[in-house]
């Protein structure tokens, strides 16, 4: 493995709220990460809303094996924007890393994104890739499937034509020498930073080989649910920023082939992908129609928003436990 350009100091940051046993999975990932040569975590930061199902007891749990894990209890929850800005003032080294609560941070996911950080102009932000986990099935399952593919592929190409717009929260980098401000209120965290680094002359990349495994909204209403409030968060940033969303819809209401293009090919690569398109299509326009109503009553419910039921998928336990074999036994052979 390639050491990074300098010896880095890398900060964690988690944001939890509603997450239970996921924040010490979350926790987890993070700390177990292999490093390249010359880096090291000098903290992980974790901030913890309150809540009745447990996060703060899971993550208590972690911190007492690790030192550098330190907890940050919110008196009351004021929203993700909030969390993120007591992790900006508290960040102290070369690089913060991101990681959503819910969401797992795949082997070597770190280090491919470190390296992706080498030359990148400051302020700069490197996204993930999320990835669908295993041990689910079923129309609304597959339609996720078929959701993130197109993400990725999308922004693959954003990328490689140096149009670039958006950044995805689930596993960020970001430089901290120069990390932006914070306004309370933001609802899509990825989508405000990657126009604040866009309008400040910095650089966003993609490292689409470093995986981040999600959590999956646990049926159509819950997809609905996250699609609307993501909507609402766009409207928000992306109009005053003078920005496209970067999303297939947009992108196919701006360049029609182009979008139908990207629909075609990952649908006829993905099993049912074109009953899945009926999916994601009629959540999309829900989603729309219910957001546009959000925006005409002014609502800020999203900034605080209202937590949404994650599934949980069969095998993914055991999927889990496969992991955490494979990492025990990679810290095994790098001890000796």
């Amino acid at each position: 493995m390639s050491s990074v350009p300098r010896p880095a100091r890398i900060v964690g940051g988690i944001v939890a709220y509603g997450d239970g046993a996921r924040v010490a999975r979350a926790i987890r990932s993070l700390r177990l990460q292999k490093l390249p040569k010359g880096a090291i975590w000098t903290k992980i930061w974790v901030v913890v809303a309150p809540d009745s199902v447990g996060t703060l007891d899971s993550a208590r749990t972690e911190a007492a094996r690790d030192p550098r894990i330190e907890i940050l209890e919110e008196p009351e929850r004021r929203g993700k924007s909030a969390a993120l800005a007591e992790i900006f003032r508290r960040a102290c080294g070369d690089v913060l890393v991101l990681l959503n609560g819910d969401a797992e941070a795949e082997p070597g996911a770190v280090a491919r994104m470190l390296r992706a950080t080498g030359g990148a102009r400051a302020p700069f932000g490197v996204m993930a890739r999320p990835r669908v986990p295993p041990g689910g099935d079923g129309p609304m399952h597959r339609a996720y499937q078929l959701l993130w593919e197109l993400h990725h592929r999308l922004h693959s190409e954003m990328y490689a034509r140096g149009e670039p717009t958006h950044l995805s929260d689930e596993l960020l980098a970001l430089s901290i020498d120069r990390l932006p401000p914070m306004p309370p209120g933001i609802v899509n965290d990825g989508a405000y930073l990657a126009a604040w680094i866009h309008m400040e002359g910095g650089e966003l990349r993609y490292a689409d080989t470093a995986g981040v495994r999600l959590s999956l909204p646990a049926g159509f209403a819950e997809h609905v649910a996250q699609r609307r409030r993501i909507f609402v968060g766009h409207r928000q940033l992306y109009a005053p920023a003078s920005l496209p969303a970067a999303s297939v819809l947009e992108v196919s209401l701006k360049d029609p082939a182009r979008g139908i293009r990207i629909l075609w090919h990952e649908a006829r690569r993905t099993p049912h992908g074109f009953r899945s398109i009926v999916v994601l299509g009629m959540a999309e326009v829900l989603a729309q129609v219910l957001g546009a109503w959000d925006l005409a009553r002014g609502t800020t419910k999203y900034a605080v928003w209202p937590r949404i039921a994650l599934a949980n998928l069969a095998g993914a336990e055991e999927a889990e436990g496969r992991l955490g074999n494979r990492r025990r036994a990679a810290n095994a052979r790098s001890a000796t």
